[in-house]
């Protein structure tokens, strides 16, 4: 009986658990979130299709509480999707995304530096790619699903699991 005992002892003190009160789990969390991002950025370097560093700058984790629990989103500039998947002919991309990308891209920054008029070069050079882009499309770059597959949601379970079993030993 004393092992009933003992079970009821820890149901009494465990009943009113909340995870979204326990800053264990939080961080184990945040440091899960750290390592996918890690992943995330390495791959887009490795990929190669990361040429401003902006796509990569702009990765970062968002973890909001709620009842019972938490929910972690990774923030990413826009057009992440047509990275991750590529983009099909046919439709004009934003040509805001790659205006801005022609201004962090050093060489093509020095092409137009000649240019009496920089805006206007610019805007010529992003329409001129974004036409590029509608008629041919862009591949897959994957830089997402092979991170997840890396930094498991199997492992982020087992890593919380294994917190609230060594918090259930403890007195």
């Amino acid at each position: 009986m004393a092992n009933l005992d003992s079970l009821n002892k820890i149901g009494d003190q465990w009943g009113e658990y909340n995870p979204a009160t326990d800053d264990g789990i939080i961080r184990i969390i945040q440091n899960w979130g750290n390592e996918l991002i890690a992943q995330m950025q390495n791959r887009l370097r490795s990929n190669k299709t990361n040429a401003s560093s902006s796509l990569s700058q702009s990765v970062e984790p968002n973890i909001k509480s709620r009842e019972g629990g938490y929910n972690l989103t990774i923030l990413m500039n826009d057009y992440w999707l047509y990275v991750e998947n590529g983009r099909k002919a046919g439709k004009m991309p934003p040509i805001k995304n790659i205006y801005e990308w022609i201004q962090n891209k050093a060489p093509l920054q020095a092409k137009i530096a000649d240019s009496p008029n920089k805006i206007a070069a610019t805007k010529s050079l992003a329409y001129v790619i974004a036409r590029k882009i509608s008629k041919k499309g862009t591949k897959a770059q994957p830089f997402i699903s092979p991170s997840l597959n890396q930094v498991t949601t199997q492992e982020l379970g087992r890593r919380i699991g294994q917190y609230i079993a060594d918090s259930l030993k403890s007195p």
